[in-house]
């Protein structure tokens, strides 16, 4: 876990894509402009999280993809803050 925490406090948004996520689902656009940030770099900070077991993604439509957090992902970030 402690490795996974380090990963995760080394990127400059992983972190905070995890925070925003433990409040709601997003869709990758609705982070790419809370963030200031292009959808190209968030849908590779997302497709990294997701290829760690901390965000997964859900489906409504054919092309309407949001995420939230996997229950590793949320004992994550409860250790990140109790940390």
């Amino acid at each position: 876990m402690e490795e996974l925490i380090a990963w995760v406090k080394d990127g400059p948004y992983r972190l905070k894509i995890l925070l925003a996520l433990e409040q709601r689902s997003y869709l990758p656009s609705e982070l790419a402009n809370k963030f200031e940030i292009n959808r190209a770099s968030v849908s590779r900070i997302m497709k990294n999280l997701k290829g760690k077991n901390l965000v997964i993604p859900t489906r409504s439509g054919s092309r309407t993809c949001s995420y939230s957090t996997t229950d590793l992902g949320k004992k994550l970030m409860s250790k990140i803050k109790n940390d």
